[in-house]
């Protein structure tokens, strides 16, 4: 799953306050220091609560405003001091932003919710079942997951507000095919700025843009010709989408979400130099806290970082794996999506290995957060597909053998 999540990411609640403080005048020169500091901190997209109180002389107002759908992780510390005399007034500013992080290597239960699909495993084609599903959109304000369920060649979106929720077909749903109402192996999913949905369709090789009031009566339409599409990431800021074609090798970009499609990495064959890709499968365009694109290259066992901006000449670097197949901290098995946290932290969802990978920037091998054995239970996975944060940083993924979705609640932060 192969999907990104595009969207996806950590989300925490973040608060911004701004005080200032005017002393009362006198008849003789006064010097005053008025110093501002705002803190706004987030790890994902989702609300803010700003406050500002005004204090002058015996006056007090605040103000509350709720809304963002911006997802950066900033600390600003703005100073300024003016010094006013009766005949000139002079002020001098300094302004420094650094990024940090909020939650720093946190743990999650080793025993999930399932809340979608079976608890058992097994599959089914009714609304509250899934049949290897692989990839998945999270909606942080609404708490709403998308999914495409590939066995049943549909999209789902069903609320986790509701442990029993009943899902809306949103795509598809309307038999095997490669018409712009059906799908015959939908894989990749993302959502744009505007709400339009992308589903890529492993088997037709194409990608197919949907409103985003759509449902199963809705026909897409076609974006563009992707061979052997797999997953999908859109970069919120400018459109930008990335689709992975896993038998051309390659990262291709609709640059605005329009367009011919032009190589963002990889394209020269299959391989394993810094420019080459052997079956990719996941893609995540970070905007947030890298500026990065990253690849999970399944057939290298490996995952792959590309800069911004990159084209098929560009070489990429090795940030986790690339150390042959195995389960050893170091290694990777059918890597399948990748997801990075504001600490610019990798989160693998590693195939074959049944878990869930973190590797800290720079670190030469990673830590299984969650699963590594195979089966049913609840502290198990069976081909992990797709990893995501909701707005409480729980993990979402997505147990594409056992047909379905699992929360890990996020235990120590």
């Amino acid at each position: 799953m192969g999907s990104t999540a595009a969207s996806s990411s950590s989300s925490t609640s973040i608060s911004s306050t701004t005080t200032t403080t005017t002393p009362s005048s006198t008849s003789t020169s006064t010097t005053s220091a008025i110093t501002t500091t705002t803190t706004t901190t987030l790890t994902a997209t989702l609300s803010s609560t700003s406050t500002t109180t005004t204090t002058t002389s015996s006056s007090t107002s605040t103000s509350t405003s709720t809304t963002i759908t911006s997802t950066t992780t900033l600390t600003t510390t703005q100073s300024s001091t003016s010094t006013t005399t009766t005949s000139s007034t002079s002020t001098s500013t300094s302004i420094s932003t650094t990024t940090t992080t909020v939650c720093s290597q946190p743990t999650w239960s080793q025993t999930a919710t399932t809340i979608f699909g079976s608890q058992a495993g097994t599959s089914g084609s009714d609304l509250i079942s899934l049949s290897t599903p692989v990839g998945m959109y999270y909606d942080g304000p609404n708490n709403m997951l998308t999914v495409v369920d590939d066995g049943n060649q549909r999209v789902l979106r069903f609320s986790i507000n509701n442990s029993s929720s009943v899902a809306t077909v949103i795509a598809g749903s309307n038999g095997l095919g490669c018409n712009m109402n059906q799908f015959y192996w939908p894989n990749g999913i993302g959502v744009d700025s505007s709400g339009r949905l992308y589903v890529a369709d492993y088997y037709c090789n194409q990608v197919v843009r949907f409103p985003s009031n759509s449902n199963s009566t809705t026909s897409g339409t076609l974006l563009g010709s992707v061979t052997v599409a797999a997953f999908i990431s859109i970069n919120q800021l400018t459109n930008d989408i990335y689709v992975v074609s896993y038998s051309d090798n390659a990262i291709y970009e609709f640059v605005g979400g329009n367009g011919s499609a032009v190589v963002a990495a990889g394209g020269n064959g299959n391989g394993n130099a810094l420019n080459q890709l052997s079956g990719p499968n996941g893609v995540y365009y970070d905007y947030l806290y890298t500026s990065s694109l990253y690849v999970t290259d399944n057939g290298n066992y490996r995952v792959m970082k590309y800069p911004s901006g990159s084209t098929s000449a560009t070489y990429g670097t090795v940030v986790a794996g690339g150390n042959s197949v195995g389960s050893a901290a170091n290694q990777l098995n059918n890597p399948r999506s990748v997801l990075i946290d504001s600490s610019g932290a990798l989160y693998i969802a590693d195939g074959s290995n049944n878990r869930i990978q973190r590797w800290l920037q720079n670190a030469s091998s990673g830590t299984t957060v969650v699963g590594g054995t195979q089966g049913t239970a609840t502290n198990q996975l069976n081909w992990p597909e797709t990893v995501l944060f909701d707005k409480y940083d729980n993990l979402l993924v997505v147990d594409r053998g056992n047909n379905r979705i699992q929360l890990f609640n996020l235990t120590t932060c």
